[in-house]
């Protein structure tokens, strides 16, 4: 079974932003749980979507060591 979670979709939309550690302790609870596939963050710019203006120092802090991804 392949399970797929894109918390990116839910977290764009939001005007309260949210803190890098929390993200990144969302994000990697769900790799423990076991979903093969997490959209986690965006390159585009912060101007157009504020929220994933941190995707660059999210994406080093995730926990992929119970997992077969690669990023």
């Amino acid at each position: 079974m392949k399970l797929i979670e894109c918390p990116r979709d839910a977290m764009q939309g939001l005007d309260k932003m949210i803190p890098t550690s929390d993200k990144v302790s969302y994000i990697n609870s769900l790799l423990k749980v076991g979903f093969h596939t997490i959209d986690v963050g965006s390159f585009v710019s912060p101007k157009a979507m504020p929220q994933m203006a941190d995707t660059k120092s999210v994406i080093p802090q995730l926990d992929l060591s119970s997992t077969a991804s690669k990023v």
